[in-house]
């Protein structure tokens, strides 16, 4: 019995080993199917169609063409998420999610079956709507495809920090010429037919008919109707300032830094698709070069002398090394309390007066920013809900 039962295990060995070498081969041969030149036209193709199907959707659409585009989507959802399945039994979970069109395949599938599952049991719920947008993204597919509009993007998000800090400096701007506005046309724009609808009366419309002013829109007929509140041309002349500054610095000055930001990535995107092209070719040089320096590594192993490689990789470790350590000097430096210059303050308060000593112990304590920047907040907050109209409120 004991010798049947070797045989079967035996037996059951290779079977798996049959299984798993078939599954290896049907792997190989989806990854060499999804790489290749079909498949690719196959979703550039499935996208445009998918693009026309939410372009033909209109108000008053008879039924016939709601019941087709009602089951279309779910045709197009369906055969994206085997596009996605297949690539992810392709190429591994791992490797398909290091890809960040993947990861926002992904994201954009599961937002689609979330959609379907919301509608069926909130139908004409507003959050549809908002879900529904989400299959605009899928037009984002074809840069994936195109090289060129995928470099440019690719660029446009390695800038994305300076265009957050542009953007944050934008709203500042905004915001401080919102309250000064408040301040300054709060309740005077007046008119026989009623007040217009540019107007700094509340915060939230101030901030509209500033962002008016900066893209241009009109932004002359505000600045009368502040000039005609002032008094005319005779005394409100000088509040002509206000909207001169702002369209020279708001309109002129931040809003063509964009344009500035987006010549620098077209730049970028050009250089980046012309390295590309240059890749490939040194592709094969490399891989030459590498299974060299493979034959190599083994004589010299056999030989037991240290390889090139690790001589290498020793003096990149130690490079690294200092570099760290020259890092941590450099970030204890800068957390550490800026010093008192030694000269006198106000040509009263030299280096060593108590006060002065006491001031720059205050200021240099770690929450103090901090307490500045809580303290300004709360400030504009202030001016923010004051009302302009009404004196007493």
């Amino acid at each position: 019995e004991s010798g049947d039962e070797g045989i079967l295990k035996k037996e059951k060995k290779p079977a798996k080993s049959g299984f798993w070498r078939a599954e290896k081969r049907f792997r190989y041969g989806i990854r060499h199917t999804v790489k290749t030149q079909w498949f690719y036209w196959f979703v550039i193709v499935l996208v445009f169609l998918n693009t026309i199907c939410v372009a033909v959707e209109h108000y008053g659409q008879p039924n016939w063409l709601s019941l087709f585009l009602y089951y279309a989507e779910f045709v197009f959802l369906g055969l994206f998420m085997c596009e996605m399945l297949i690539k992810m039994y392709a190429l591994g979970p791992r490797i398909y999610f290091e890809s960040a069109f993947n990861r926002f395949d992904c994201i954009v599938i599961a937002g689609s079956i979330f959609e379907v599952v919301w509608s069926a049991y909130r139908e004409g719920s507003f959050g549809i709507s908002v879900l529904r947008a989400l299959r605009l993204l899928r037009i984002f597919k074809v840069t994936k495809y195109w090289s060129s509009l995928r470099n440019l993007v690719i660029s446009l998000l390695s800038s994305m920090r300076s265009i957050i800090s542009l953007l944050f400096l934008l709203f500042l701007f905004i915001l401080i010429f919102a309250l000064l506005g408040m301040q300054l046309f709060g309740g005077q724009f007046i008119l026989p037919e009623g007040t217009p609808p540019t107007n700094f009366n509340t915060f939230t419309i101030a901030l509209l008919t500033v962002f008016q002013i900066l893209t241009g829109e009109d932004w002359n007929e505000v600045m009368y109707l502040g000039i005609n509140s002032q008094g005319g041309h005779d005394s409100g002349m000088i509040y002509s300032l206000y909207f001169i500054i702002l369209t020279l610095f708001g309109n002129y000055t931040l809003l063509n830094v964009f344009l500035a930001i987006a010549v620098d990535n077209l730049a970028n995107a050009q250089e980046l698709t012309a390295a590309e092209e240059q890749q490939q070719e040194r592709d094969k040089e490399k891989q030459q070069m590498e299974l060299e320096k493979e034959m190599e590594a083994l004589q010299k192993a056999k030989e037991g002398t240290p390889t090139a490689e690790e001589i290498e990789a020793e003096k990149e470790k130690e490079a690294k090394k200092e570099e760290e350590k020259k890092e941590a000097e450099e970030e204890e430096q800068a957390e550490g309390p800026k010093p008192m210059l030694p000269y006198s303050c106000m040509f009263i308060f030299s280096s060593t007066n108590p006060m002065r000593r006491a001031a720059h112990w205050v200021v240099n304590l770690r929450y103090f920013d901090f307490f500045i920047m809580i303290v300004i907040s709360l400030s504009s907050i202030a001016l923010a809900a004051e009302d302009p109209v009404q004196e007493d409120a």
